[in-house]
């Protein structure tokens, strides 16, 4: 009888414990939800899912820099004759919002600080506005792919 009740409360335990771990699993170690609960969670989702699309590019960004960059010392050894000054004007301007979409995401990042903001109002005001922040720099890096894209098929 006693080893039945021992064995019954040890596989309790131990459903419990599977239980709980299952529970845990769905939370992430930042304190948000791997699936979202709250706007929160919700918001932190956004801002992540707008970090995400831009990091996936940052690769590119530097890739179509450097072509950008032979385009532009390419044109600058021809005599000035034969230089295309509308298209090397337009290259250089591409580069700068190559570097400068670059440049948003690495400032982005080196601000963006979850700590900041204490309490569930403070969070989501906080989220709020990393999230306009965020949306801006995504969009500046899809922009300037999508006008190297077009530019440098010419």
């Amino acid at each position: 009888m006693i080893k039945t009740i021992a064995s019954l409360a040890v596989i309790s335990m131990m459903v419990l414990a599977c239980n709980n771990a299952q529970d845990n699993a769905a939370e992430r170690k930042d304190g948000y939800s791997t699936a979202p609960k709250t706007e929160t969670d919700s918001l932190y989702h956004q801002v992540m899912d707008g970090h995400d699309v831009g990091m996936a590019k940052m690769g590119a960004l530097k890739k179509y820099n450097g072509v950008v960059q032979s385009k532009i010392d390419s044109t600058q050894k021809l005599p000035a004759a034969k230089q295309d000054k509308a298209y090397l004007q337009e290259v250089m301007t591409l580069q700068q919002q190559l570097i400068n979409a670059e440049k948003g995401m690495n400032e982005w990042m080196e601000g963006f600080n979850l700590d900041s903001a204490s309490g569930p109002t403070a969070s989501i005001s906080y989220l709020k506005s990393e999230l306009q922040k965020v949306t801006i720099v995504r969009d500046n890096i899809l922009n300037s792919l999508s006008k190297a894209d077009s530019l440098l098929k010419k």
